[in-house]
């Protein structure tokens, strides 16, 4: 670097220097205001301040004061007030009874409605073949854990795709629930792939089927 070169760096460097002087000021009061001493210097000060100009006035007031002592105050007599007579209340009179009204309508001849059991979906014993097909997948999600378990899931069935959503699972008799990471795996099993129903006979059948599965 060049003679010239460093002088100009460093007349910018000072230039820099310069322009930051009154940010380091800034911080160094900043500073210097949160020192306990100097907060409670402030404190004591301003406390100071207070009781001076408290003490002017009062010195103030009390040189307008007048000395002659103040006139005593008017006696004034107050006369007892006498109470108005209230009004008595005035009783409405009680409505007069009137007798229950009385109306029969003819019978109206109804309609036989049959509320019979609704009867089983056609393809509801291929859907339990298929998922009784699931148990060994099902078993390798409680790789683990003692002894035979058994689940109610409950499910809504779209018999046209085969697919199954809604799902509900719970475990029958005693034992721990499921975990996260159980249920994923059964959910999962019982999932995918879709089943394949009877897709002319299942149409229009919304159905929701709740079925006992061991493994």
């Amino acid at each position: 670097m060049t003679p010239r070169e460093l002088r100009r760096a460093l007349r910018q460097r000072k230039k820099e220097l310069r322009g930051s002087l009154p940010k380091l000021r800034r911080l160094a009061r900043e500073r210097a205001e949160q020192n306990p001493a100097i907060q409670r210097e402030k404190r004591r000060r301003r406390i100071r301040r207070t009781l001076i100009v408290a003490a002017l006035i009062l010195l103030a007031l009390l040189l307008r004061c007048d000395c002659q002592p103040a006139p005593p105050p008017p006696v004034v007599v107050v006369e007892p007030e006498v109470p108005e007579p209230k009004p008595k209340p005035k009783v409405a009179p009680a409505p007069a009874k009137r007798p229950p009204l009385k109306a029969s309508l003819p019978q109206q001849p109804r309609a036989d409605f049959d509320n019979g059991p609704r009867r089983s979906p056609n393809w509801l014993d291929d859907f339990r073949l298929q998922v009784s097909a699931r148990s060994p997948r099902l078993a390798q999600c409680f790789t683990g854990t003692d002894g035979p378990g058994a689940l109610r899931w409950t499910t809504s069935v779209n018999p046209e795709s085969g697919a199954v959503s809604d799902h509900d699972l719970a475990p029958v008799g005693p034992g721990a629930e499921l975990s996260a990471k159980q249920r994923e795996c059964v959910l999962k099993a019982l999932s995918n792939p879709p089943y394949r129903l009877n897709e002319s006979v299942a149409r229009g059948l919304p159905d929701r089927i709740s079925l006992v599965i061991e493994f």
